[in-house]
Order: C-alpha cells, then structure tokens, then sequence
C-alpha cells in the first residue's frame, strides 16, 4: 500500500474518501512524534496545580477520596516508589505508559472490529491530534486511567462479539470496576455495555445468561472501597459530587451554561474534528437505530456519556472533561464511516475530503503549539497578561510554583506551620517546598476539601507559629471578607513572592508568619464539616 493520500482527477468542491490510501508513513511519524513529545513533557514541565493534588492525595492513601476515587493517587504512589523520588517524571509516568496502550487499544478494536489496519491507524492517530489527547495525554490525571481501563473493557466487548464467547464479561466487569476506581464517571462503562445489550437484537438474549451478571458482580466488587470509605464519612463525596453538578435556577444561565459546555467540547477535541465526528455518527445512529449493525452499536453505545452529559449541561453543571471517553469509541466509528468504501455512507458524509482533514489536523495542532509557546516563553506583553490575571489559566496554571516552593522554604524556620487558603495551594506547597513538609489547609470558610478529611480540627496548631500561604494579603476581618487574622496575637508580614514574566511582576503570593495560632477566639474555627450545607 502506498504511504501517500492519493486523490481522484474528478473536479469539483468535493472529493470521495474512497479514492485515499492512508498515508501510513506520516500517521506513524505524527504518533511517534507525540509520544516524544509527551516524553519531553513529562520530565521537564512542573506538575499544575491538580497533579501536586493527586500527588498529595498518593502521600495519604486511602480507600477513596472527597473529590474522586483513588485511581490516580494509587499509581503516582506506585510509580514514586519504584522510582525512589517524587519528580514531574515519575508523578506522571504511569500516565505515559497508559496513554502509549490507550493508543495501542484504540488501533487494536477498531482492527478487529472492522478488519482494516490502515483505518484503525487513522483513529489512533486521530484520538492523539486532539488538543485533549496532546495536550493532556501524559498528565497525572483522573481522566488519563479512566480512557485506558475503558478501552480496555470496549475491547473486552468487542472480542465477545467477534467471538460470541461470554467469558470475555469476566474481563469487562473487572475493568470496568477499574474505571470506576479511576473516575466516577467510569460507572457509564457498565451502563454501556447492558444498553448495548438491550439494543443489538443477536446479543438481546445474553440477558438472559449468567455470564453478564457475573461481570457486573466484578464491577461491583471494585467499588465496594469507595462505598467504604463514603459509608465511613456520611456519603460526604457524593454529596459533594451533587453539591457541584447543581445547576442554577434561572433557565437563560442553564441554557448559556449548557452551550458553553458545547462549545468547550469543539476546545477538546478541535473545531473540524469534532463537526466531522459527530456527522459521522449522527448518520450512524439514524442508520441503525431499529436494525442495528452489533459493531456499530457496540461503539456507538460507549459513545452514549457524549448524549448523557450533552443533555445534562442544559440541567446542571457539567465540567467539559465528563464525557471524554464517550469520544473514543465515537472517534472509531466516525473514522470508519468517514473513510470506508464510496456508496456505504450518506452523501452527507461524502461532503469530507482530503482538504477538510489537512484543515482539521492543521486546526488541531497549530492551536496546542500556540499554548506551549506561550507557556513555555509567553507570547502576550506583560501590561497584558498582569491585566489578564487567573483568565489566563495556561500562565496561572504553569508559572511559578517551583519557584514559590523555593521562596517559601527559604521563609521556613524551626517551629513554623505551613499552611495555606486553598487545597490548590496546599498540594503545590507540599511538592514544591524543599523537604516536602506537610502542608495545612487553613481557612475561614466552610467549603470542604480533602484536606479538610485529614485534618478537619485545627486544636492541635493552638499556639503554633504559622507561615501563612495565600493569593490576597491576610488583613483583619471586614464588612467584606472574614479572615483569621484576629486569631493570632500577631501578625509580621514577609516578603511576597513575585510570579516574574518577561521581567516584569504579573502576580504576588503573600506570605505572613502568624504568632501563638489560637483555633478558639476571637472566632472558633474548626472541627470543619464535609458538608457543604454546614
């Protein structure tokens, strides 16, 4: 097969994907050339503020955790301990090995599932051209597991159709068990494969065997630590995960919240991709919606979180990362309705071709190329981006905090707490401060944290020097804000860190060392509750 996309001599605007030959030579190159970027990536870039959270959580292991199950915490654990250290590297290093086998997963079930290498090529390359998969592959991330595990049960799923053997529901129910200890959201992946169960007529009868049912008892077993470990603290965690998804009473907010959570989907996976992609399975559902092809709904089955969390956007609060996995099986699917034989897909369909795609990789990338070059060197003036502040989340997210560690420890004598306004903070505290002391989350307000788990009393630093961490100076209580100012007999302001861009300061972190800590008065503050209503 030749490497090169050959193109028919037909005129017109349009040309049929029939006529490509895959151009296999540049999709290896584009995946080898991702991978050393990731490479890259994962050893020389500092951890963002919610990979220093994981890495906390993975210093404290539990059952489960107050924001999300424990997958991530387990294998940064694992990795660190192997490892011998805790670096940018081996915090994200078992992400790097997932995201390679995620990849390997997506080539290997749409080989099998529709028989064509050149095309299961075409999806791997594709699920990694996204501004998600480049952007956010090798991140020591919730998400990261959950794509693998749920690839790994979407394969499981489709060797039990090729094959018709139902052993294969003994390893879709542990894997699926797997993605739910990876991210709550994993739960989908056993509603997935019963709704594909329910709607593939041949398959319709399994119901019926034992197999299924045992499979689902696996899954069950996975989460029998996160019902613990929820049991064990009043079911803080879901009610937390409810307390978030709460929409806003107004009808015209649900609606712009429900199209911005629309239009960040068109950021993840890129403009082009993601019209291209729902084209294709939009058409692929009308066709099989009463006489469904089992390929086609087995993937468009796991592709059913993108409906779920579309049509809940529009109800209540839905991050933009919820749905993602919905986007693998989806992304399948479109590359074989897209790029099969002229005559099996609609003429809609056919309306794509070469110049569409070079303009939808060229889309794709430039844009991830443009935020590393503004995190990596800053392509905005410094008047600009002091005036942007936390809008710009590439900066806010990536700038300074190696160096603050540093600011801070250097602040640090014997006898000094530290302790900060924020979990974020904390856990950026903790990885970046010199010797990795433990780090207390110390605040006035009631909004709980998993910080807020490990030390929900704050009796103990009674009479404690702190050195207080935070984004605002701490100044004694107003009108406007309440502090902890009052609760310390004094108050020496240090010397802030100055988050330094282009030469020029574009934001202050204050730091202050509080006298004789007094947890009882003016104000008593603490035992802090899990509860947000408290």
């Amino acid at each position: 097969m030749s490497a090169e996309l050959k193109e028919n001599n037909q005129e017109g605007p349009t040309q049929s994907v029939a006529q490509w030959r895959a151009p296999l030579v540049k999709l290896l190159l584009a995946l080898a050339a991702v991978f050393i970027w990731r490479r890259f990536f994962v050893g020389y870039v500092n951890l963002i503020p919610d990979e220093c959270s994981y890495w906390a959580w993975s210093r404290r292991l539990d059952w489960s955790y107050f924001d999300n199950s424990g997958m991530a915490a387990y294998l940064i654990r694992l990795s660190t301990t192997i490892w011998g250290e805790s670096s940018p590297f081996s915090v994200r290093f078992p992400f790097l090995i997932l995201s390679g086998l995620t990849t390997w997963l997506i080539y290997l079930v749409s080989r099998d599932i529709f028989g064509s290498k050149s095309r299961a090529l075409i999806a791997a390359a594709v699920f990694n051209l996204t501004p998600a998969g480049l952007l956010g592959g090798a991140l020591a991330m919730h998400d990261n597991a959950l794509t693998f595990f749920w690839m790994l049960v979407l394969w499981a799923a489709v060797r039990f159709v090729k094959t018709e053997d139902g052993r294969w529901f003994y390893l879709m129910g542990p894997a699926a068990g797997l993605c739910m200890q990876s991210k709550y959201t994993g739960v989908l992946a056993v509603l997935s494969i019963f709704l594909f169960l329910l709607w593939s007529r041949p398959h319709r009868g399994r119901l019926l065997t034992k197999e299924p049912w045992i499979g689902a008892f696996l899954a069950f077993l996975f989460t029998v630590p996160i019902l613990w470990w929820n049991m064990a603290h009043d079911w803080a965690s879901l009610y937390h995960i409810l307390f978030i998804g709460t929409g806003s009473p107004s009808i015209t907010r649900r609606i712009t919240d429900g199209l911005g959570y629309h239009a960040a989907q068109f950021l993840l996976v890129s403009p082009l991709f993601y019209v291209a992609l729902v084209t294709a399975c939009l058409s692929s559902a009308a066709r099989n919606l009463f006489k469904p092809d089992p390929a086609r709904a087995l993937l468009l089955s796991f592709a059913f979180p993108l409906l779920l969390f579309g049509l809940l956007a529009f109800k209540g609060h839905v991050e933009a990362n919820w749905a993602f996995m919905g986007y693998l099986s989806a992304g399948i699917l479109a590359v074989e309705v897209l790029f099969r034989e002229k005559g099996e897909a609609p003429r809609l369909v056919d309306r794509f071709g070469p110049r569409y795609y070079r303009w939808a990789v060229l889309i794709a990338v430039v844009p991830v190329v443009l935020v590393v070059l503004h995190a990596w060197i800053g392509l905005l003036p410094a008047s600009l981006e002091k005036k942007l502040g936390k809008d710009d989340r590439i900066i806010w997210e990536t700038r300074g905090w190696a160096g603050l560690g540093r600011h801070v420890g250097g602040l640090l004598t014997d006898g000094d707490v530290i302790a900060a306004d924020s979990y974020q903070l904390c856990a950026i505290l903790e990885f970046n401060v010199p010797g990795r002391p433990k780090v207390r989350y110390l605040a006035p307000w009631r909004r709980p944290t998993q910080f807020d788990v490990w030390d929900p009393s704050f009796d103990d630093l009674a009479g404690k020097s702190i050195l207080y961490v935070s984004s605002r100076r701490l100044e004694p209580t107003s009108n406007v804000l309440t502090t902890i100012f009052e609760n310390f007999e004094k108050v020496e302001p240090l010397a802030p860190y100055q988050v330094m861009y282009h030469g020029s300061s574009i934001r202050e972190v204050y730091v202050c060392r509080g006298r004789s800590f007094n947890p009882f008065k003016p104000r008593r503050l603490g035992p802090r509750s899990l509860f947000y209503r408290e």
